[in-house]
């Protein structure tokens, strides 16, 4: 589907808005359509460079709401039209995620800024084809739309303001 993203084409470059191509979710994905994202300093940490693994060009963004627009095969819990936040990323399978610390799980660098999905598959392209990297934190809310696995979108209140 086509979005718009505030896209880091470089290290220590401006934030530049661009046209991209998103995938549909992966079976365990949703895809929400962002209704509000806040911007703190790890994204700016991360236009200028602060992650020494972070790849560019990539689109940021950790603090995403909206509403959820589609969802993978396997998703339950969560509908088309739910309001949902989406968390920061985590395994579910090491030690502090199975002892519910899972702000310190094994994987956390890869997750939250290696610019890919958990299969290594990158979601966003250009429209020629090139792939930008995304999956920040798992989401890469600064879009119109974002995919994010499905354990890390938290369904509110439809009364709930987002």
């Amino acid at each position: 589907m086509k979005i718009t993203a505030a896209v880091v084409p470089a290290r220590s470059a401006p934030f530049q808005i661009e046209n991209l191509e998103l995938a549909e979710p992966n079976p365990q994905e949703v895809l929400v359509r962002i209704v509000a994202s806040g911007m703190c300093h790890t994204d700016l940490h991360a236009r200028d460079g602060y992650f020494a693994n972070l790849p560019y060009p990539i689109v940021c963004g950790h603090e995403g709401a909206g509403l959820v627009e589609a969802v993978g095969a396997a998703v339950r819990g969560l509908a088309p039209g739910d309001p949902a936040v989406i968390s920061f990323p985590w395994c579910g399978e090491c030690e502090p995620c199975r002892a519910e610390r899972i702000a310190y799980f094994a994987n956390a660098r890869a997750l939250k800024s290696g610019g890919r999905r958990a299969d290594g598959s990158a979601p966003m392209r250009r429209p020629n084809g090139t792939p930008v990297h995304s999956c920040f934190f798992q989401q890469s809310s600064f879009a119109t739309f974002a995919v994010a696995p499905a354990k890390d979108v938290v369904k509110i209140r439809r009364d709930a303001p987002i």
